[in-house]
């Protein structure tokens, strides 16, 4: 539960009470008026009595103004401030998953999930609990004015329609669960084809995608159906349990006045609390549904971070140590194996193998990425499994953000534009200097204004301004044409020479720099003497 606590935690008590406290005044004053109908509307109706209804009217409407205002001055200004702080945070959970958790899942999803806490959690924030109250406090203190026994039959059949609301709506718990693993199914794939609806386009094959869409929009609605069938259930019964209590209190109030009792003002009171009532349940059941939607979100929240990377980066090192370590792949039953790996400061390490040999898994399992494996990984005299390394990347996968030219470069560093200018210069990028905007040009999703290859080479600008101490070289020159190539290779030769390298790479002039040497053979990581 500690890993989802953001979800209220981040709560302003103070703001909350105000907001709270708001909308108690203003039930208050609206209950106010109804209920004056039982003190004031009865025979002989004087002109005198009537001022007072009227002036109470007035009052509270005056009253409601300025209260409405102030509700929704602090009120939607908090709920707003409050859902960016759980964007914030449920952010800084998502950063600390382990990059095998994330894998698991579409980024849309990731995406959905905090919306829908968002919405709910305002939902649940915003709803009139202190009305719900009033309403209740009003009707039995008013039956029981009455007649005790029409308080007791009224408060009991009142707790038997929450009672039956709440066991419909926990049914209806475990249907929205189902609804939600579905909801997440088309969320992936309608995603997936919106961001890559360049890819669609270019394949010319938009039927295919579109009768995708539609097959999972329909196994949806299907179970959206069963949900909507729980709720419209619980509303149907509750709507006809709801008419209890006041069809007893009119009946009683209608016998009494035919026996000569005064009891306009009770019928009067009844019958516009009545309207008010099935807004009152409304909200109830709304707000118990609210609730159950959020269990059901929080349960895979539950699953999402159950594990996360609390491991402490180093920067600076002597020595990692990888000894008899073992990657297995139960799906495939695969092992790659690492008998003996050392990196010291300032090595720079070839890792050379045909593809699928294992590889990116060793890369993965220096970066962090890798959690489950056999055998001993040291840094210094600390455990892999309560450090890792503060390691650079340059890779052929990394993406661009929708940002400008110098804050995709610069990220949190203070670089002068002089200064990118050459670097750009040199990395034979002065094209996209000629941009109306130069370095301050927005570069689109994952950068596409930008070719393959400026894209690469930005990437590779990036992740030496990073300036880490070690960085892993991950195929940087693939599918570039000689000349990038020689541009690429040159820069990393000039910038990264002092730096601590994991290479991964068939270029001859990079591997040249290297002093030690490693390749694949079945799948197993061995040393190559030279």
């Amino acid at each position: 539960m500690e890993n989802i606590n953001f979800i209220f935690k981040s709560l302003n008590k103070k703001k909350l009470a105000i907001c709270l406290i708001l909308e108690a005044f203003l039930d208050i004053i609206y209950y106010i008026v109804p209920f004056s109908f039982t003190l004031f509307l009865t025979l002989p109706f004087t002109p005198q009595k009537a001022f007072i209804v009227i002036g109470i009217f007035l009052l509270s409407k005056i009253l409601r103004v300025g209260g409405n205002y102030l509700l929704r001055k602090y009120s939607d200004n908090y709920l707003y401030e409050y859902s960016k702080v759980q964007y914030e945070e449920y952010y800084k959970k998502l950063s600390e998953i382990p990059t095998e958790t994330i894998s698991k899942y579409q980024t849309g999803y990731f995406e959905d999930i905090i919306s829908k806490i968002t919405d709910l959690v305002q939902r649940i924030l915003s709803a009139e609990y202190i009305s719900i109250l009033i309403t209740f406090l009003f009707l039995f203190y008013t039956l029981y004015n009455q007649s005790f026994f029409l308080f007791i039959i009224s408060f009991i059949s009142s707790i038997l329609c929450v009672l039956i609301s709440i066991k419909i709506l926990r049914k209806a718990n475990n249907q929205v669960e189902l609804l939600y693993d579905e909801e997440y199914k088309y969320s992936s794939i309608y995603t997936d084809f919106i961001s890559n609806i360049r890819t669609v386009k270019l394949l010319n094959s938009n039927k295919y995608f579109v009768d995708k869409i539609a097959k999972e929009g329909k196994h949806c609605y299907k179970e959206n159906e069963k949900y909507v069938k729980y709720y419209s259930t619980e509303e149907m019964i509750r709507n006809i349990l709801i008419v209890v209590p006041f069809f007893l209190g009119l009946l009683k109030a209608v016998i009494d006045l035919s026996n000569g009792i005064d009891t306009i003002g009770i019928i009067t009171f009844y019958i516009s609390l009545q309207v008010e009532m099935g807004f009152v349940f409304e909200e109830l059941t709304t707000n118990i549904i609210n609730w159950y939607e959020l269990k059901a979100i929080k349960n895979k929240l539950k699953v999402i971070f159950k594990k996360l990377d609390k491991r402490k980066k180093i920067s600076n090192f002597k020595e990692v140590k990888l000894s008899d370590v073992i990657i297995h792949y139960p799906k495939t039953n695969l092992d790659i194996k690492v008998d003996n790996l050392i990196i010291n400061n300032k090595d720079k390490i070839s890792i050379t193998g045909k593809s699928g040999q294992g590889k990116t898994s060793v890369i993965n399992l220096l970066l962090g990425n890798i959690s489950t494996f056999k055998g001993n990984i040291n840094i210094d005299d600390n455990d892999f499994n309560l450090v890792k390394l503060d390691i650079g990347v340059v890779s052929q996968e990394i993406e661009l953000f929708n940002m400008s030219i110098k804050d995709n470069l610069c990220l949190n560093k203070k670089i002068s534009d002089e200064e990118l200018m050459n670097y750009l210069k040199e990395l034979e990028l002065d094209e996209i200097l000629l941009f109306e905007e130069g370095i301050d040009t927005i570069v689109g999703e994952k950068g596409l204004k930008l070719s393959t290859g400026q894209k690469r080479r930005i990437n590779l600008l990036r992740s030496y301004l990073m300036n880490k101490e070690i960085y892993v070289l991950d195929e940087p020159t693939s599918n570039l044409d000689k000349h990038t190539e020689d541009i690429v290779v040159n820069f990393i030769l000039k910038y990264f020479s002092a730096k601590t390298l994991i290479i991964a790479t068939h270029n001859e002039k990079i591997n040249k720099i290297c002093n030690k040497f490693y390749y694949f053979e079945d799948h197993n990581l061995k040393e190559k003497k030279i």
